[in-house]
């Protein structure tokens, strides 16, 4: 949007300039003559005109996504990259961004039946899906050679669970908070392992037949090293963080000790990540969000700025009817594509007030070779020359940004 508001303002600027030409030359030409017209009305047109603004973005934006590209950053909105040097809150998901995305099964917890007719179950159902707890699910359970059950009228609910018909009974698997929700039973005797789990920083997932509980798998993932240390640059920039889970809200004091973050949001659906990223921008903020989930879509389209971190199950390639702002090779590459956000906003500011200069300087001498005796001797030339100095200034103050 913002490109098309300066294209506008430039034609704008453009038919301005070509009618005052206008309006000068032709009343000097049945006054003065040709020779007054062409001098003044040549003066004008070129001192007037918008050149040094069209040099002030294009060629900055130019050479900053080289730069950018050189980082092994895909950069697809020129404006997203202005809009970023303003961002004040970066929006992260949590599984397979600030944790490894190894999870493995620690626990297997079983009511009223064996711990390889829980995973049985489980596998069973989530035999088609496409989350990550669930294909480790079926790949742990296919890993220890278990007999696995056909299922029927599959359905995927992202950020809650699964649900399948095995042998006429519906089995979901997923979330606690959202099988409570469809009527399920969860025991207390469940409900308190669920807690024990959750204060380990243990992901619990609930195993359930019709409206009862069966057990609870649980399964971790080790913190990033990295993404504690990216978090800490982040906090050193003056940049607060905002994390979009949908882990259950008894995991947010684990993930408060293990990272440092301002704010945790927490039992999130994928529209529950975009409410709450549309919430912290009502209230003033600029929001940026980083994601690599099909999970995170939602949020990363509610964002002011938004950037893909590849290797996830978002691929910018199935996005067809649109693309993301940025696509980043790794967390790091975040604050280098910022740090030259912010020399571009610099860059550009200086241009501006540069090709202001010019008409400061140049248009009110132009516009005095009206007159039949101008106090300043004004020659089309000289404003040629002028307008040449000032763009040579800003394509000069543009190469900072290399």
């Amino acid at each position: 949007m913002s490109s098309t508001l300066d294209m506008r303002r430039i034609i704008f600027l453009l038919l301005l300039d070509v009618a005052l030409t206008s309006a000068v030359a032709g009343y000097l030409y049945f006054t003065r003559g040709v020779d007054a017209a062409f001098t003044a009305g040549l003066s004008i047109f070129v001192a007037f005109s918008p050149i040094c603004l069209v040099l002030a973005s294009p060629f900055t934006l130019y050479l900053a996504g080289r730069k950018i590209a050189a980082l092994g950053v895909t950069f697809n909105n020129s404006d997203a990259l202005k809009i970023l040097a303003e961002v004040n809150v970066v929006g992260l998901p949590y599984n397979r961004v600030l944790t490894d995305g190894e999870y493995y099964i620690t626990d297997l917890v079983p009511d009223a039946l064996s711990q390889s007719q829980l995973l049985t179950m489980a596998a069973s159902a989530e035999r088609d899906a496409a989350n990550i707890f669930g294909r480790m699910i079926y790949d742990t359970a296919v890993s220890r050679a278990l007999r696995l059950q056909k299922s029927t009228e599959f359905l995927e609910l992202p950020g809650r669970g699964v649900e399948a018909t095995i042998n006429g009974t519906v089995v979901r698997v997923g979330n606690p908070v959202w099988l409570q929700n469809v009527g399920v039973s969860i025991g207390a005797n469940l409900r308190t392992r669920i807690d024990q789990l959750l204060v380990k920083g243990k992901t619990a997932i609930v195993v359930t037949t019709g409206r009862v509980a069966r057990g609870i798998i649980a399964l971790k993932d080790a913190a990033n090293d990295d993404a504690k240390k990216f978090l800490g640059a982040l906090a050193r920039n003056g940049l607060e963080t905002l994390l979009l889970t949908s882990q259950p809200k008894k995991m947010t004091n684990f993930i408060g000790k293990e990272f440092a973050i301002n704010h945790i949001r927490t039992n999130l659906t994928p529209e529950g990540k975009a409410r709450e990223v549309q919430i912290f921008r009502a209230k003033g903020n600029i929001v940026a969000v980083i994601g690599n989930d099909v999970h995170d879509l939602s949020a990363l389209l509610s964002a002011d700025v938004s950037f893909l971190l590849t290797g996830g199950s978002l691929k910018s390639e199935e996005l067809t009817d649109f693309k993301l702002d940025f696509e980043l090779p790794t967390l790091d590459s975040f604050l280098l594509v910022r740090e030259n956000a912010c020399k571009v906003v610099r860059v550009l500011k200086l241009n501006r007030q540069l090709a202001l200069a010019s008409w400061i300087v140049l248009v009110p001498p132009a516009l005095m070779t009206v007159l039949d005796k101008p106090p300043i001797p004004f020659h089309p030339l000289m404003a040629v020359a002028g307008v040449a100095i000032f763009s040579a200034l800003i394509l000069a103050n543009s190469l900072r940004t290399r």
